[in-house]
């Protein structure tokens, strides 16, 4: 794999071209983070809206019909719903870990067994989340593959 970087003062946008004859793992990985570092979400917070880019979200999590944002120290409210998130956002290292919440898996940790069959996911900021145990399998899955 060769990386070439063409700097020039008159380009006015950046791009990204990548050329290749299969899409391997290493490179979908590549691709994914691309993606998330290009992607980001309208939050709210004391009556200020932001974009919160999703590489710094550790979770989503919907209480009483309100969908809560989660970063490193602080939390926000947005407009989407849990499907929506897992919807847009599950192919870039998101997964649901229970009816109420989703994860980005690149803040995981690690993931510990638990009673009953569940999980307990420790995230990079030391916060854990109860994973269902309905949902382990597809958490370890795209953990594993991260």
């Amino acid at each position: 794999m060769k990386l070439l970087i063409e700097q020039n003062d008159m380009q006015k946008e950046t791009e990204i071209h990548i050329k290749c004859g299969i899409i391997d793992a290493d490179l979908q990985h590549i691709i994914d983070e691309i993606h998330i570092s290009m992607f980001s979400v309208m939050v709210s917070k004391d009556g200020v809206i932001r974009k919160l880019s999703l590489d710094e979200i550790f979770y989503f999590e919907s209480v009483d019909e309100r969908t809560f944002v989660y970063s490193q120290a602080e939390v926000y409210l947005c407009d989407y719903k849990l499907y929506e998130i897992e919807e847009k956002f599950g192919k870039y290292g998101f997964a649901r870990i229970s009816k109420s919440a989703i994860v980005n898996i690149r803040k995981i940790k690690e993931i510990k067994p638990q009673l009953n069959g569940r999980f307990e996911a420790v995230l990079d900021n030391g916060e854990r989340q109860v994973v269902n145990r309905h949902y382990v399998s597809g958490l370890k899955e795209k953990f594993v593959l991260r």
